[in-house]
């Protein structure tokens, strides 16, 4: 299995190690509910190293990515970043990124593990004749997330401009602890946080530093397996579970990361028609009215017969309830239609929820 700059740091603090995408990665440190209420209340520290990042540089890469992602490239200024996918010429998403504007013709271009040899290949493979340059930096560049309320006052201490100036989505180029990168108020888990890009060989002494300067505040090293909580809490999107090369945007309620006035793209005419016929099916979000855990792949039902799978699910400590993400028909998607998912053979009753699960008061 591959491993990120971080691998020694992960051993040395106890994680417990697991294949992911072909990466070693730590699942948990000291427990997975334990590093998900560090997150909600404190501060938690990911490495998300695994994951690919592209540049594209030149005077035709914002034409480029217009034509091979979903939302609108042109609508980013410096220093802004956007949640986009790349789909197939069948509107089916290959992945979801975040593409971050550095220059006026330079970007970084954020993808999952799980696809980063796909879409870098696909990346290349797409890219015109002209002036763009597409470089691969998965190798050469780490990434580490800093997640929770604690965060800015963290970043404060090691790189107040960046803390004090950044705004949600924005990213700036900088200095921290002597490590020249990519700064960013970006995250997954639904709190502030911010996401750092940074020469490989610079990870370690950042990610001890950020250690360090996090102790007074409660920070925790985080694995895998909170992230994926974390995640589910708020809705975002797992590739793999809730979204794949079978299902669109817009059947995965992300129509918002998708753009029809730019023009065409790859997959535009497809979703173009789905949006004027309605998607066949629908990502529901559900909360359990039963003590339960629904889990990834457990039957939804409705009078006894099969409408669709669960893709996402999980036990929220924030809210005590089993709670879940899967695909069924339109109306059993809108907020207040109700099913059943089989846990282990029993119904448990549910119902169709408006996301997000759980929102981070403002402040």
């Amino acid at each position: 299995m591959k491993r990120t700059p971080l691998f020694t740091q992960h051993q040395q603090a106890g994680g417990k190690l697991v294949d992911f995408a072909g990466w070693e990665m730590p699942i948990q440190y000291g427990g997975v509910v334990e590093e998900y209420q560090a997150v909600r209340m404190a501060a938690g520290l990911f490495d998300v190293s695994h994951m690919g990042r592209v540049t594209a540089e030149g005077r035709e890469a914002e034409a480029f990515l217009q034509r091979v992602t979903t939302n609108n490239v042109a609508r980013l200024a410096v220093g802004e970043a956007q949640y986009s996918m790349v789909c197939n010429p069948a509107g089916g998403i290959k992945d979801d990124i975040f593409i971050y504007r550095l220059g006026a013709t330079r970007f970084l271009v954020c993808v999952n593990a799980s696809n980063r040899d796909k879409i870098v290949s696909w990346l290349f493979q797409k890219a015109s004749q002209g002036d763009i340059r597409l470089s691969d930096e998965s190798d050469e560049m780490a990434q580490i997330a800093l997640q929770g309320p604690q965060s800015q006052e963290i970043l404060r201490a090691l790189c107040p401009a960046a803390a004090d100036r950044l705004k949600p989505r924005q990213c700036v180029e900088t200095d921290v602890l002597g490590a020249q990168g990519v700064v960013s108020r970006t995250g997954y888990t639904g709190e502030v946080g911010y996401e750092f890009y940074v020469p490989s060989h610079k990870a370690v002494a950042l990610w001890e530093g950020l250690v360090k300067a996090g102790e007074k505040a409660g920070i925790k090293a985080c694995g895998l397996g909170s992230r994926d909580l974390l995640r589910l809490e708020v809705g975002y999107l797992l590739y793999g579970n809730d979204i794949d090369e079978q299902t669109t945007p817009l059947e995965a309620g992300a129509a918002f990361a998708v753009d029809f006035t730019k023009g065409e793209f790859v997959g535009s005419q497809v979703l173009l028609e789905q949006k004027e016929k309605g998607p066949a099916k629908k990502l529901a979000a559900f909360e359990l009215l039963q003590k339960g855990v629904p889990r990834h792949g457990m039957k939804i039902l409705a009078d006894g017969r099969e409408i669709g799978v669960v893709t996402s699910g999980n036990f929220s400590p924030r809210l005590q309830k089993g709670i879940g993400l899967g695909y069924v028909q339109p109306k059993f998607g809108e907020p207040g239609a109700q099913f059943q998912v089989d846990i282990r053979g029993r119904p448990h009753q549910a119902v169709a929820v408006k996301l997000p699960f759980y929102k981070r008061k403002a402040g």
